[in-house]
């Protein structure tokens, strides 16, 4: 049986993360990772920008072609790990191979949420999830032009932003009330839908699609048919409702489980020498105080980044990990985090400041900020994120963070030298 001091299953960015931690540390202990597609590491919000040929798809890969080579790490790619066996320290692959490690992080990602509607496996019906996604619809659009897109979510969204870029006709239908309702309050939603349709792009909300149905000489879609009755010509149907952490993998392991697989603020797994990040993982939110799946970027390295670092034993803690979303389309950006939806009551003050595209929101509770909102200006944004972690005391400056006019020169002075000499990140 073949066997890694540190086996890791998944190649996205919590894989890159731990990787360098490993190596950064001075380990030189053997590496494997495990991953069900064939890519080369890369940046999954990027594949929108690959499809509407906004990005090369050599840009779309955030590590040089030379990067496991470089670090010492045996790729099996292309293959799935079936199970783990927790007692014997090794993973059964799908192939029937067993490959054995001292120490184990899960990485694995989530799966595209598929609903049951009639007609999903009809050709032209598309996931936004992998560069292989990307591929397969960029070649299908050049003969197509008519498009629906199921959710209204950030990937809904960014793909629908692609469509229209490149001439296709797009509407984008949502169950909720509104476009991004987990993400940002109703003013916000409203400030995005408008710059969608600004567009050409049509927004349908509080309906749902109930069967794809396809043309009558072939199987290829042709139509979609909303929950009010309406059907709707289209020939390109996207699936962007949403993932789910894949946590069947470890199904009857005896690793504990919940939305995600648990892990405290290490990144440590219930089970000795397992660990988990990425979007697979359900880690500490210091707004929430609790575990939360949290698949966002920046959290996914920093997690793997603890991990690997507890991993060769040199201790590091999760603290940062936060719901944060910056995104912008068609060139107006939009940036949410914490409790952002979240209104007056229970304990939450809300401010809001609104001028003609320009929308702000700060959320506080016990006078410290724990949700934002803001479109347009968000030149701060990031020290405000950066004050919501620290737990910092906004009493008195709610104005100036509506004004967007709050420096670094207002911070206390242990926060700012600790955010000028990064002392309180021991995750690096």
């Amino acid at each position: 049986m073949n066997k890694f001091d540190y086996l890791i299953i998944g190649n996205s960015t919590a894989a890159v993360g731990a990787i360098e931690a490993i190596r950064a540390a001075g380990d030189n202990g053997s590496i494997g990772v495990v991953a069900h597609e064939t890519e080369h590491t890369y940046s999954r919000p990027l594949i929108t920008y690959f499809m509407a040929g906004k990005v090369a798809e050599e840009n779309v890969y955030y590590r040089p072609g030379n990067f496991y080579e470089r670090m010492g790490v045996e790729c099996m790619f292309g293959r799935q790990m079936k199970s783990v066996d927790v007692e014997g320290r090794s993973v059964l692959l799908e192939d029937g191979e067993r490959i054995g490690y001292g120490l184990l992080m899960i990485a694995a990602g989530g799966s595209p949420i598929a609903p049951p509607i009639p007609g999903m496996d009809r050709p032209g019906v598309f996931f936004m999830n992998t560069m292989d996604d990307a591929r397969k619809a960029k070649g299908w659009l050049q003969h197509n032009k008519r498009a629906v897109v199921i959710g209204g979510g950030l990937t809904g969204l960014k793909t629908a932003e692609a469509l229209a870029n490149l001439g296709q006709e797009v509407i984008v239908v949502e169950l909720a009330p509104r476009v991004l309702a987990a993400a940002m309050d109703e003013a916000c939603s409203e400030l995005v839908r408008q710059v969608l349709v600004s567009k050409g792009i049509e927004i349908l909300t509080e309906v749902q699609v109930t069967r794809i149905d396809g043309c009558d000489d072939s199987n290829d879609v042709c139509f979609a048919t909303l929950s009010t009755g309406e059907v709707i010509s289209c020939d390109t149907v996207f699936m962007a409702i949403g993932v789910r952490p894949r946590i069947e993998l470890v199904k009857d392991s005896g690793i504990e489980i919940g939305r995600g697989i648990l892990v405290d603020r290490h990144m440590r797994t219930n089970i000795p020498n397992v660990y988990a990040s990425g979007d697979i993982a359900e880690a500490f939110d210091p707004l929430f105080g609790g575990q939360r799946v949290l698949p966002i970027l920046p959290n996914a390295y920093i997690g793997g980044r603890v991990a690997g670092m507890n991993m060769t034993g040199k201790e590091a803690s999760y603290n940062v990990g936060m719901s944060v979303n910056s995104v912008n389309f068609f060139g107006f950006p939009f940036m949410s985090a914490g409790f952002a939806t979240q209104e007056e009551g229970d304990g939450f003050k809300v401010f809001k400041k609104l001028d003609g595209t320009n929308y702000r929101k700060i959320v506080t509770r016990e006078s410290k900020l724990v949700g934002m909102l803001i479109s347009g200006d968000v030149e701060r944004a990031g020290l405000m994120t950066g004050m919501m972690r620290a737990g910092v005391s906004v009493e008195g400056m709610e104005q100036d963070l509506l004004d967007g006019k709050l420096g670094l020169i207002c911070l206390p002075k242990d926060v700012l030298e600790e955010r000028i000499h990064s002392s309180g990140r021991n995750w690096q």
